[in-house]
């Protein structure tokens, strides 16, 4: 959900001092992507300027978003105690916080907001999301109302009460809020998607499935009339990992393994798979355990490591040769890096257990998770890829890289398809152990698909893992399927795609390789 005040990293803060030549640089570079640079001249700033709340803001949140976390700290308590007794210092603290994986420290800061103004009502917001994720209903609603009585044209904190409505099954009245979003006059597009999607969910909970899918397609036509750089962006980038997935080889991947054989051996596994495939739900299972930690999908390894792995003036894509070129050295400082990006998003050391990097995207950059680490263990989800298909496009999500293939249902068969084939195809060549493991029987007799990946993983049963719901009691799950993950198993979702046949129906022939190979 958008939110007010907020202010990606690299972006100038207004009302909050004098900018400098230096901040504007780095925003400059960062808009350049060329991050590290930009880094370099967000932390100028601040030496040359270590009053300079601009400076401090903006460098925490660029160091943050490159989970240079401990670093963008040092900033935040500089600015805490500089401004502390500030509202909106507070507050854009408490937005920077959350963006790093800090919520407790975040809402530490709206708290103090709110206790010193209500002219901050953006604060109610965060405060209440925030509150929201850990299943704190009431509180939230106590919150969003008082949001509203102070900015009662707050659309998105309306979208925000509308679910919470929602969650608290007092669906005609979720739905009057979400109705009234979607068709009024000047509502903000995206919000006016959410809520188209809110609505397409609320059809489908009724049974109403010809009406959930064209309720459906109203919020992806909003999104569609944005996808542009983000399409031309997928496009590119899908091209390229897909031939890497294609040409990798058998004998690449031993090769990897023998050249790491001198380096340090690091207790490292991956889930992943697609978007909905259960991810979330094996996740928060193995979590559980005492010997694993997870990290919900973070995007260290994609957005930092992988690049920082082969890219250069003459490699400007990835390729089995420039992983091949990786010298020793930056793979010895790669591991290291990756493993300090999630130990500081977790907040804490991973020590002698196994870390788990659960991404449900990650598919198409194994062979270069493999590179870096060909020790890691692979766990991949399977579920009913017509199902997947239906779950993901009956489904807003903010529009990224990722997201923007799951506009049209076409799009989403076609992305979903892609990346089994190569998953088929990379596990026909992998060195390393990869283990499947598939939605339906998980929910049918979780004890005995979370103790076959356990063995996998090399760790002893715990009963405590199938208690792995009171833990999200106070546990706060980054996946978007945080509420479903929270409920009792059920198993109304398998089998869903027939309820949307007549859809689906001119793209099965695609989806069939998947299905069969899955045994579906």
């Amino acid at each position: 959900m958008g939110r007010k005040n907020r202010v990606p990293p690299g972006a100038p803060i207004p009302g909050l001092g004098t900018d400098l030549p230096e901040l504007r640089q780095a925003r400059a570079l960062w808009q350049a992507n060329r991050f590290n640079d930009a880094l370099r001249h967000f932390e100028d700033a601040v030496r040359r300027c270590p009053q300079n709340l601009v400076a401090l803001i903006d460098g925490s949140r660029a160091l943050g978003a490159r989970f240079e976390i401990t670093r963008a700290e040092a900033m935040l308590r500089q600015l805490l105690k500089i401004g502390g007794s500030r509202p909106d210092v507070l507050h854009y603290a408490g937005q920077s916080y959350r963006m790093m994986f800090r919520p407790e420290e975040a809402i530490a800061c709206f708290q103090k907001v709110l206790a010193l103004t209500r002219d901050i009502p953006d604060a109610y917001l965060e405060l209440a999301v925030l509150y929201e994720r850990r299943h704190r209903l009431e509180e939230a609603r106590t919150l969003i109302e008082d949001c509203l009585k102070e900015s009662p044209d707050y659309q998105e904190a309306r979208l925000f009460r509308g679910r919470l409505l929602r969650r608290l099954r007092e669906e005609a009245a979720a739905e009057e809020v979400f109705r009234d979003l979607a068709t009024r006059d000047g509502v903000n597009p995206l919000v006016q998607a959410q809520a188209w999607a809110e609505l397409a969910q609320s059809r489908d909970r009724q049974g109403d499935y010809r009406g959930a899918m064209e309720t459906m397609v109203r919020c992806k036509r909003i999104l569609q009339e944005r996808e542009g750089p983000l399409r031309r962006e997928a496009d590119f980038v899908l091209r390229h990992l897909g031939c890497l997935a294609e040409t990798v080889s058998a004998e690449d991947f031993r090769r990897w393994a023998n050249a790491s054989r001198d380096l340090p051996a690091r207790k490292a596994a991956v889930l992943t798979s697609f978007p909905r495939s259960g991810t979330t739900l094996m996740e928060q299972v193995l979590d559980s355990h005492s010997g694993l930690v997870s990290s919900d999908e973070r995007e260290a390894f994609a957005r930092d490591i992988f690049p920082s792995l082969w890219m250069s003036p003459t490699t400007p894509v990835p390729t089995v040769a420039a992983l091949d070129q990786v010298p020793v050295d930056r793979l010895r400082a790669l591991r290291e890096r990756y493993f300090s990006y999630m130990e500081a998003a977790l907040g804490e050391p991973i020590g002698d257990r196994i870390h788990l990097d659960k991404n449900p995207p990650m598919t198409l950059v194994l062979p270069g998770f493999l590179r870096l680490l060909p020790e890691a263990r692979i766990v991949f989800a399977l579920r009913d890829p017509r199902d997947v298909v239906m779950s993901c496009f009956l489904q807003y999500l903010p529009l990224n890289p990722n997201s923007v293939c799951f506009l049209t249902l076409e799009r989403t068969v076609q992305r979903l398809a892609a990346d089994l084939a190569a998953w088929r195809r990379i596990k026909s060549v992998l060195a390393s152990p990869w283990l499947e493991v598939r939605y339906e029987d998980t929910v049918a007799d979780l004890e005995r698909e979370a103790r076959r990946a356990l063995a996998f993983l090399g760790l002893p049963w715990e009963d405590g893992v199938l208690n792995y719901r009171e833990r999200l009691r106070t546990k706060v799950v980054g996946s978007p399927t945080y509420e479903a993950v929270s409920q009792p198993l059920y198993t109304r979702a398998i089998g869903r795609w027939k309820n949307y046949q007549e859809f689906l129906e001119p793209y099965l022939p695609l989806l069939q390789p998947s299905v069969e190979a899955g045994g579906y």
